[in-house]
């Protein structure tokens, strides 16, 4: 469940390099403010004259379903790490918390004080409230001293982690951003023949005719099936640089110089898109359903009732605009093949950097030792393996170099299985499982060039709503009568959109949109941009 919000999202992270075998850690306070570190503190002579370490235990806090088998998975690290890092001294506790408690616990955790070390986090759960009350440590000198893989690969990306000028979360190396575009049913594309070196325009608008086609021709089919709306999967990223929930800048057809901060529902590709979208519903294109609680489109493939879906893109070989491609994810989904068809590529945004992080709390007692778990994490893919897979042969099987499950084991049963290889270390180091492209990492490695290539406009700054937390509130208050039915097409946008910016107007808007651009003209005036 990669979540980057926009999310999703996400991944992947290789990095380690363990200098560390000869050198110990001295009596230096890596992680800032934190009592004496027990890795300071050796236990015994090693063979070679210098100071052994300490035992320690790495209690590891993350979010994940509940797993029978826990208990093997971690006894199986442990003997790992015994057998293969002898030198480190330390043993792994697994603590993983259940995603519909996770905000409880963790808060009630960091509020009580408990002692925990490695910690998932991202700006979606909380980051900079986290750091804001002090629960995480400053990772600079940790990271120059023990995180020699984690710097192989994510040097250049952690400036949005860092709030008042020191770091305080690792990006987990995966993909670097996203694709969104269309997905179809292959069946149904083929049956007609489609002409889909058109979407090589990049416009969602040309499949509008593939529609009105499977709207006349196919009755019980859903021409676009949703939840996920061109106004919600299309138009955020491949139109604005989102600062936070209103205000953006519009970067379709402006000036690369231009910070013009504006309300990203005020832009002429909103109401177009917007206006689009009431005239597929008008049409009988989007089912009328779409807004249901807990609805999945992907049913609807499966029952062989949809067409077409605007979404995020599988990443593949070939992430050209227009290029049409069997979808691996999207295939094993729909129950069917499906092909993808990419609209747009993102930009190398902030919030891609922050939306999957592990940090190291302010109550570890010993950070440069959780530190050097976490570099493993980047370097060694038996260790990565073992957290996201389980036991071989207990857990799991490799087959033809993937993932499947032992023989007469299913999901249910197995004991240990999730889909939780974003949330940290090197993903490229990671196994795909049998049913997905067996080089989805190398594909991964290639997008991952092309969207660095194209950084935002304003990569690195971060906006802090504190001054302005009251309006925003109050803003997502008064624009719910109106956002979920203007993107489903529900209601004219023509009449509503400027109903909806009159009440964010009244709610504040103007002053949050004012707070963004003050914030965003020091950041240009600090890092040269101006």
């Amino acid at each position: 469940m990669k979540r980057w919000k926009k999310g999703t999202t996400v991944l992947s992270g290789l990095m380690l390099s363990v200098a560390l075998a000869a050198t110990g850690c001295g009596n230096s306070n890596a992680g800032g403010d934190s009592a004496s570190s027990a890795a300071a503190t050796p236990s015994a002579s090693g063979g070679d004259g210098q100071k052994a370490l300490a035992p320690y235990e790495v209690v590891m806090v993350y979010p994940d379903g509940p797993q029978s088998d826990l208990t093997s998975v971690q006894s199986g690290i442990n003997d790992y790490l015994k057998q293969t890092y002898p030198e480190m001294n330390m043993t792994v506790k697994l603590n993983p918390i259940d995603w519909g408690a996770w905000s409880d616990k963790t808060n009630l955790m960091m509020a009580s004080g408990d002692k925990f070390d490695l910690f998932f986090t991202a700006d979606w759960l909380g980051f900079n409230q986290q750091v804001a009350k002090g629960g995480l440590l400053p990772l600079d000198d940790l990271l120059a001293k023990y995180g020699q893989d984690i710097e192989a690969v994510e040097k250049d990306y952690h400036d949005p982690a860092k709030r008042g000028g020191k770091l305080y979360g690792i990006h987990t190396h995966q993909e670097l951003g996203g694709s969104q575009g269309v997905y179809l049913n292959k069946e149904l594309a083929d049956k007609y023949k489609f002409d889909l070196s058109v979407f090589k325009s990049g416009k969602v608008e040309d499949l509008e005719s593939m529609l009105a086609t499977i709207k006349e021709k196919e009755p019980g089919v859903t021409p676009l099936v949703a939840p996920s709306f061109p106004l919600e999967a299309y138009y955020s990223s491949g139109t604005t640089d989102s600062i936070g929930s209103l205000a953006a800048l519009n970067v379709l057809g402006t000036a690369p110089d231009d910070y013009t901060v504006v309300n990203l529902f005020s832009t002429p590709r909103y109401m177009e898109l917007a206006k689009l979208t009431r005239k597929w519903f008008q049409a009988g294109y989007i089912n009328k359903d779409a807004l249901t609680p807990g609805l999945d489109a992907w049913k609807k493939f499966q029952a062989g009732k949809a067409f077409a879906l605007v979404g995020d893109m599988d990443i593949l070989a070939d992430m050209t605009i227009g290029s049409a491609a069997i979808s691996p994810n999207g295939s094993l989904k729909a129950g069917r093949e499906v092909l993808q068809i990419p609209l747009n590529i993102d930009r190398l945004q902030t919030g891609k950097m922050t939306a999957t992080m592990q940090a190291i709390s302010k109550t570890s007692k010993d950070p440069e030792r959780a530190m050097m778990l976490l570099n493993l994490f980047f370097k060694d893919k038996n260790l990565l393996t073992l957290f996201n897979f389980g036991v071989e042969g207990k857990h799991y099987v490799l087959k033809d170099g993937q993932i499947a499950l032992p023989e007469g084991k299913t999901i249910d049963n197995v004991g240990f299985y999730h889909d939780i290889m974003w949330q940290i270390g090197n993903q490229m180091l990671n196994y795909t499982r049998v049913g997905e492209d067996p080089n989805k990492y190398e594909n991964y490695e290639k997008f991952n060039a092309m969207v660095s290539s194209n950084p935002s406009r304003m990569f690195g700054f971060i906006f802090d709503p504190e001054p302005v937390k009251n309006e925003i509130i109050a803003i997502d208050t008064a624009q719910k009568a109106f956002a979920d039915g203007i993107k489903s097409g529900q209601l004219d946008p023509e009449e509503n959109i400027p109903k909806m910016l009159e009440k964010q107007k009244l709610a504040g808007a103007d002053k949050v949109i004012a707070e963004a651009q003050k914030q965003l003209d020091a950041w240009r005036q600090a890092n040269g941009k101006s």
